[in-house]
């Protein structure tokens, strides 16, 4: 009797494990109430409406000026603040749980007043108090390397090195982490085709790489990293062996960098087509 009663209790657990799936699309997991920093930006937008498809409720931080169009009819919520003012950021959370956070803000001029680090000095004590299970970040791509063993131009190096120090503030605090170090992230201008996507990408705890990705594939990952446990306290690099023609010409163009960013140089010829599917295709 005994045994035939858990042959019946282990028949109902599969078929509600068959019909999770089925409403679903995929495994379970834990809803988490996410805070998006930059939320209404290109990448925020782009994850803030992932996480919303896969079950997850959303908050993005903005600042009182930010464009919110590309999260219209987007069930997310919002808190209002400058992310690089403490006293800002402390107001527009008090009260406030998450069990996740994403930094997606993009920085290209570190200067006192604006810097990763001055935001993770802001946010991450924060996320301990409220108990943040993951708090995920993006670094640079040649985080503690020499500069001689760099790639990148010298304006890059700056942010990347304020993103390493960046880094350590939030390893050290006790939060649990996952950072994406990536070397390039293409295409580059205002406005990425979030769709668009390899579907070759993968991350890799050999920190010595230097990798670049679509912009769609590090979405992905990011999706697929939050809430998981596989990427707690874990650093990883983003790479795609694919897009080696288009990290090539990415590295000509920083190669003949000085102070100045450059989306185009024509000693490095246009970038080679990308080698794209859009999303849900086969």
């Amino acid at each position: 009797m005994v045994d035939y009663v858990r042959g019946k209790i282990r028949g109902v657990a599969a078929i509600a494990v068959l019909l999770a799936f089925a409403f679903t699309g995929g495994p379970l997991h834990a809803k988490e109430h996410v805070l998006i920093i930059g939320g209404a930006g290109n990448t925020g937008a782009a994850l803030a409406k992932l996480l919303i498809a896969r079950g997850d409720q959303v908050t993005a931080f903005v600042r009182p000026t930010t464009d919110r169009r590309r999260l219209d009819g987007v069930p997310v919520d919002y808190v209002v603040g400058d992310a690089m003012i403490a006293d800002e950021v402390a107001a527009a959370l008090e009260g406030k749980k998450f069990t996740v956070i994403i930094d997606t803000v993009q920085i290209l001029n570190v200067t006192d007043q604006v810097s990763y680090t001055r935001l993770y000095a802001n946010f991450v004590p924060l996320a301990k108090r409220m108990g943040v299970k993951q708090f995920l970040i993006t670094g640079g791509g040649c985080s503690d390397w020499l500069r001689e063993d760099c790639p990148l131009s010298p304006p890059l190096f700056t942010v990347a090195t304020n993103m390493t120090i960046a880094e350590y503030i939030l390893r050290g605090s006790g939060v649990p982490y996952t950072i994406f170090r990536i070397g390039a992230l293409v295409p580059g201008g205002p406005a990425p085709d979030s769709e668009r996507r390899t579907g070759t990408s993968y991350l890799t705890t050999d920190l010595t790489k230097f990798g670049g990705i679509w912009r769609g594939d590090l979405y992905d990952q990011i999706i697929g990293c939050t809430g998981a446990e596989r990427c707690i306290n874990k650093i990883f690099v983003i790479d795609d062996p694919t897009m080696k023609p288009q990290l090539d010409n990415w590295l000509c163009k920083r190669s003949y960098e000085t102070d100045t960013i450059n989306f185009f140089d024509p000693r490095c010829g246009e970038m080679a087509p990308f080698p794209v599917k859009t999303e849900g295709a086969g």
